[in-house]
């Protein structure tokens, strides 16, 4: 099908060619045309769209209001299928208006020395669309919009003004949660070839959360996003009544550049948590905040006046986390990188991978911890082997988390590089996510040797137990061996009253008896030596008859010693 362009049309509805050249930046929506030339307010890249073939009136209206960018949904629905309906897991918690925050990081793209940005904050939705109203697409700015949270009528209003493609919006909505249940919708990469992470990239990660109680053994999720939370029981629950909380997280970045030498970003960030779904109603939630007050910082060391003139890390949100760094510390960037829009994602990825950091050092606290157990005392094996599949099942997950992370970023699927040094070296994101992939990769097989060597000590539990069954079998038999001759010869002599207790022939029965006794023990033992463990006939008992030869029988009672503890060798294992 050949290429559909949009120009765009005004709040008036009428067509007009110029809207965005004169400055005028009402809410557009595309309209078909053939001769329209793509400009920067035009659809950002020039790709080839397939109309759905459904009708077009009711598609996107989870995800966007109706406008015209539910209208540019509706279309590009047939080249993304999965913009016709929303993720089924967030069900219980769809997208709602006014549920979003908005700020503004702007600072001036003319200037030669440190790049400094000012924060504007959005209020409300309409200061938010006046502020689009009055900016045109030709602006020398260097401007970063961040969006908290997603509701359906924000979107209407930043994708309408800058038609950056649905799935961006679509991406973030997805939920990453664990589940054995199929879910008819995707939240794969899409093709590795069609990637441009200068321009629009999405990641996955996990944020530690403490709670102020002991919560382990549950499982739930935000509120707001319906993100998985899981719940990891505290090392010593008789001291410590708190419960360290992993929350699986996402962000988006997109930009642009305009024809006045500026640039526009658009990152979306999850909200804090500050509820959680499947909690008891009416029972409060336990405060919660940053694992060890947050992760460490990645600026490089400065002087002690610029650490007293700055702001402290707020560490409670990505929205304020960011801001932090762009109003405080940008100047540190080298002006001359900023010319790039690619650039405002430099400290997206940073605060990302210090999140990814304190994971990999959370694992590997957690890991010498079993392997104490494992090699001290074999106590509580069933939690112990539940925490092991559980640490492989997420170290399993947040590698492939960071291989699709790697993949958006375009950077190389490979072990940690030399490091480089340099003044610079610290702006090299690169570096940062190898080294998380190598860590995340190491302890995943760690920890599946673990699990392996747990394996192999519950065998050997499990062959002791056996042995100690197969004595006290061992024994119940003897005993059995020595009443089933009393109760045999007891039966045969039943039969005449003379051989009754106190008869005159009841001596005959002590005589028989104790004969039929000996009988089966010989018998008994016959059998025992002369059949080997492969249930062959042998000589051996013969060779105890030569009871005169005294160094010919030692000899067989070391054989058999060591043959006896050959066997218990191969049954534990214990070599």
């Amino acid at each position: 099908m050949a290429a559909e362009t949009f120009e765009m049309r005004g709040a008036n509805n009428e067509t007009t060619s110029s809207a965005h050249t004169n400055g005028s930046n009402n809410l557009a929506t595309p309209v078909l045309s053939q001769k329209q030339p793509e400009t920067s307010a035009t659809v950002s890249s020039a790709k080839s769209i397939t109309p759905s073939t459904v009708k077009t009136d009711k598609i996107g209206l989870w995800l966007c209001d109706e406008g015209p960018y539910q209208e540019y949904i509706a279309k590009f629905a047939g080249s993304n299928p999965g913009l016709k309906s929303p993720d089924p897991a967030n069900k219980d918690w769809p997208l709602k208006t006014g549920n979003a925050t908005v700020c503004l990081l702007e600072a001036s793209a003319s200037t030669t020395g440190p790049v400094e940005f000012t924060k504007t904050q959005f209020a409300s939705l309409p200061k938010l669309r006046k502020h689009f109203e009055e900016t045109d697409h030709k602006h020398d700015k260097h401007r970063v919009y961040i969006m908290e949270g997603l509701a359906t009528d924000y979107i209407a209003v930043i994708g309408g003004h800058f038609f950056m493609e649905p799935t961006f919006f679509q991406r973030q909505e997805r939920t990453c949660v664990w589940s054995n249940e199929f879910t008819p919708t995707s939240d794969a990469l899409p093709h590795p070839s069609l990637l441009d992470p200068e321009k629009a990239f999405h990641l996955q990660y996990c944020e530690l959360r403490q709670f102020d109680a002991d919560m382990s053994g549950q499982f739930y999720f935000c509120q707001r996003t319906g993100r998985h939370v899981g719940m990891t029981k505290a090392r010593t629950s008789e001291k410590e009544k708190s419960t360290t909380a992993i929350l699986r997280r996402k962000t988006s970045f997109w930009s642009r550049k305009t024809s006045g030498k500026g640039w526009d970003a658009v990152i979306l960030v999850d909200p804090q948590l500050d509820a959680l779904a499947k909690w008891p109603q009416g029972k409060p939630l336990p405060k919660n905040h940053a694992f060890q007050d947050g992760y460490n910082d990645f600026l490089p060391s400065v002087s002690k006046e610029r650490v007293l003139s700055k702001d402290p890390h707020p560490h409670t949100s990505m929205l304020r986390d960011l801001s932090h760094y762009f109003e405080n510390h940008s100047d540190l960037i080298p002006a001359r990188k900023w010319a790039a829009p690619a650039t405002a994602s430099f400290f997206l990825k940073k605060i990302v991978a210090a999140h990814y950091l304190q994971l990999v050092d959370y694992i590997k606290v957690m890991l010498p911890s079993l392997e104490l157990r494992l090699t001290t005392a074999w106590v509580e094996e069933q939690d112990q082997w539940k925490s092991l599949q559980t640490i492989s099942r997420r170290c399993g997950n947040y590698r492939d988390d960071i291989e699709d992370t790697l993949l958006s970023l375009g950077y190389p699927v490979q072990d940690l590089p030399y490091p480089e040094t340099g003044p610079d070296v610290w702006l090299d994101d690169k570096v940062d996510f190898q080294y998380i992939y190598f860590r995340l990769k190491t302890l995943k097989q760690r920890t599946d040797t673990l699990i392996q060597a747990m394996t192999g000590l519950a065998s050997i539990a499990g062959n002791r137990q056996n042995l100690e069954e197969a004595k006290v079998v061992k024994r119940l038999t003897l005993v059995a061996l020595l009443f089933i001759p009393l109760s045999f010869t007891s039966s045969l002599f039943s039969m005449q009253d003379g051989f009754a207790p106190g008869a005159a022939k009841f001596w005959i029965y002590w005589v028989t008896a104790i004969a039929a006794i000996a009988l089966t023990f010989s018998a008994t033992w016959v059998l025992n030596y002369a059949l080997d463990d492969a249930a062959q006939w042998t000589s051996q008992p013969l060779d105890w008859l030569k009871f005169w030869d005294k160094n010919k029988r030692m000899s067989i009672r070391k054989q058999r010693r060591s043959h006896n503890g050959q066997n218990v060798r191969r049954t534990t294992g214990l070599w």
